[in-house]
């Protein structure tokens, strides 16, 4: 009603329009919109981050009592 339609016609219309360009808009990619990499001068070798894992696991395990309660 705020569109001012009144009829059957108008309405298939205005459906067939707003469907378009939504569908148009799904296909549009968004503003600054990159692909994804893997290689990139801030993501490290994975070895690195294995590294870091198994520290940061040997650490947590170092500071855990005998029977699994932190001290």
């Amino acid at each position: 009603m705020r569109e001012g339609v009144t009829s059957y016609k108008q309405v298939k219309a205005l459906t067939e329009r707003l469907l378009e360009q939504a569908l148009s808009d799904l296909d549009t990619p968004l503003q600054g919109e990159l692909p994804l990499t893997q290689e990139h001068h801030l993501i490290r070798d994975g070895d690195d981050y294995a590294d870091l894992f198994t520290l940061g696991a040997s650490h947590s395990a170092a500071m855990s009592s005998p029977n699994g309660d932190l001290p």
